[in-house]
């Protein structure tokens, strides 16, 4: 692909969902002409444009602000970790032939007003109209223009720039955003496929489905064990992996190297990984006796109350993996084997680890938070997961629905060989089982 350009996507990093699902087009869009996304690195907007532009295998480059390449957003194809904060900005304006502002910030209009003083042409895309209230007669300045579409917004990139006609320019930009839907093109073997994300709420089960791919919509399904649960996702389409947020491998004695490392990678959001009890322990039916049982199978730690109270989850999940649930008796009982009906098969996900590898670090809001619910829909956004348009209205339990989706996101990768096993050789204990959690 010939470079054509070096063109900005600036915007706020705690950006909202629909500037996120904007951004993704816009870097779409540009890496369709050849042009090199240019961002700040981090998260919301600049993550959207970058993972845009890499669905479209685009070259993205992003100008951190800090000294750490680990803080960038992971869909990056090249990170600069200028060391110079907020003035990272003056050298990101001026590393563009052209820029597209999609929301505003301070931060944004920094490098709006940057550019606009240095001559570099920008197109804002749902923002504010700056020089209605700055206006540039008698500067040295060049006006902004305006878009209210990401196609738009590129094709003015295209004209400004002279990369081709206009009008070639909408049509080109037209099929490249057809040629990138989830679900756009001929079916191939595997795409009528799902995966499906589980997590554990109110005592019961939620889970998302999403397209083999990892991209498209996010259909919501409830059950009140995983068996029904997995069965519901399966009226919808073939699931092909399942990926829940619940211990996969239960330890005999002992600390699981799963639950160690993934704490460790988490650091300050660590304490999101409850360690797993024993399988005694969970045998036990007080918790002072499987406290008693934890002291004595671990070296003496204790088991912790929000460990306990996933005991029937736990368990739930290790009948289900194992064939011992309900629903596989059933199938004996009728002459039908466990796994002759092709269970799908389950891995071990944790959302919080999923959203660190989206966002590029561990994130510093907690999730049942405004802020901490914002930050998790745009992650999941710009990964091209269109979430049900009502999920955050109030809604209660919202913040278990977006860690199934990130666990559906997980096992996509999974089945894409695009995924990370954490520890690389699974521990076994007693059940036989890979104690490992994927990524």
């Amino acid at each position: 692909m010939r470079t054509q350009g070096y063109v900005g996507v600036v915007g706020p990093g705690a950006a909202a969902p629909e500037q996120v699902e904007q951004a993704v087009e816009v870097g779409r869009l540009l890496a369709g002409h050849g042009l090199i996304v240019v961002t700040g690195g981090l998260g919301g907007v600049m993550a959207g444009a970058a993972a845009g532009c890499a669905q479209a295998g685009g070259l993205s480059l992003g100008l951190l602000p800090g000294t750490d390449r680990g803080a960038a957003n992971p869909h990056l194809s090249l990170t600069v970790p200028t060391g110079m904060g907020e003035m990272r900005n003056a050298l990101l304006v001026r590393s563009c032939d052209a820029m597209v502002a999609v929301g505003s910030s301070w931060g944004t209009v920094s490098e709006i007003a940057l550019a606009a003083r240095t001559g570099v042409p920008v197109v804002l895309l749902d923002g504010l109209r700056l020089f209605d209230q700055v206006p540039g007669a008698g500067d040295e300045v060049r006006e902004p223009v305006h878009a209210t579409t990401p196609a738009e917004a590129v094709a003015e990139v295209v004209r400004l720039l002279g990369v081709g006609g206009a009008d070639e320019a909408r049509s080109s930009q037209g099929e490249a955003a057809e040629k990138g839907r989830p679900g756009a093109g001929s079916g191939t073997a595997g795409q009528d496929a799902v995966v499906l994300g589980v997590d554990r709420q109110a005592g019961s089960w939620v889970g998302v489905v999403l397209p083999v791919t990892g991209r498209g919509d996010a259909h919501l399904v409830s059950g009140a064990d995983l068996s029904t649960l997995v069965e519901r996702a399966r009226s919808q389409a073939p699931v092909a992996l399942v990926a829940v947020d619940i211990p996969v491998g239960l330890p005999d004695t002992g600390i699981r190297q799963a639950d160690v490392l993934v704490r460790q990678r988490l650091s300050h959001r660590g304490s999101s990984v409850f360690p797993t009890p024993v399988r005694e322990a969970l045998a036990a039916d007080t918790y002072a006796k499987a406290r008693e049982v934890s002291v004595a199978r671990t070296g003496g730690r204790s088991l912790s109350a929000q460990s306990y109270a996933l005991r029937s989850a736990i368990l739930d999940v290790d009948a289900y993996v194992r064939g011992t649930d309900r629903r596989a008796e059933e199938q004996e009982a009728d002459g039908v084997g466990a796994g002759s009906r092709g269970r799908p098969a389950v891995v071990e996900a944790h959302p919080e680890l999923s959203f660190a590898v989206m966002a590029g670090a561990p994130l510093h809001t907690r999730k049942k938070t405004p802020e901490g619910i914002g930050e998790r829909v745009g992650l999941l956004t710009a990964q091209g997961i269109r979430l049900p348009p009502d999920l955050t209205g109030g809604r209660r339990g919202v913040d278990d629905v977006l860690d199934a989706a990130a666990a559906a996101w997980t096992a996509a990768r999974v089945v894409a060989g695009r995924a990370e096993r954490i520890p690389a050789k699974p521990e076994r204990f007693s059940d036989g089982l890979d104690a490992a959690m994927w990524v």
